[in-house]
């Protein structure tokens, strides 16, 4: 009797022990964290003073082993920033809004001159080259990603 006692006691600790140990895996997994998002080589295009739109570029990478959707973009800076996508329309190439901004799992969104890239929209203030523009990225997983995006004549 003594023996199926202890045992009794024994598996209900090792079974509360689990039931903390994978609530705490499951919580990781819907918590917001930025930890696996990160940024390669941003920058935005300078433009004369009076044009009150450009195009911003980076690779974002998505270093989790689960996909994690772009959801808004924002700026205090810019009223406007969408992500679009140069597609080739009726022999027009023509910018267009994405309509995927998935990151897969391991993989990468490469914004670049020509395909992807950010297009930002009713810019407040003059870009002055060399400067820095904070963009807000919300992700579905990750929350919201602050990034500088520096901007360069290139």
């Amino acid at each position: 009797m003594f023996f199926y006692k202890n045992l009794s006691k024994s598996l209900t600790a090792l079974f509360a022990l689990f039931m903390m140990m994978s609530s705490q895996v499951s919580l990781a997994e819907t918590t917001p964290s930025n930890e696996h998002i990160s940024f390669n080589v941003p920058w935005i295009r300078a433009m004369p003073p009076m044009v009150m739109s450009t195009a911003g570029y980076a690779e974002i990478h998505n270093s989790s082993h689960v996909a994690d959707k772009l959801i808004r973009i924002w700026s205090p800076t810019i009223n406007k920033i969408e992500i679009h996508q140069t597609k080739q329309v009726d022999g027009v190439f023509k910018m267009l809004p994405a309509e995927n901004t998935t990151i897969p799992p391991k993989g990468k969104l490469v914004l670049q001159p020509g395909g992807y890239h950010l297009m930002l929209m009713g810019i407040k203030s003059s870009l002055v080259e060399n400067e820095n523009i904070l963009i807000n990225f919300e992700f579905e997983r990750a929350g919201v990603v602050q990034m500088n995006f520096p901007i360069h004549k290139k």
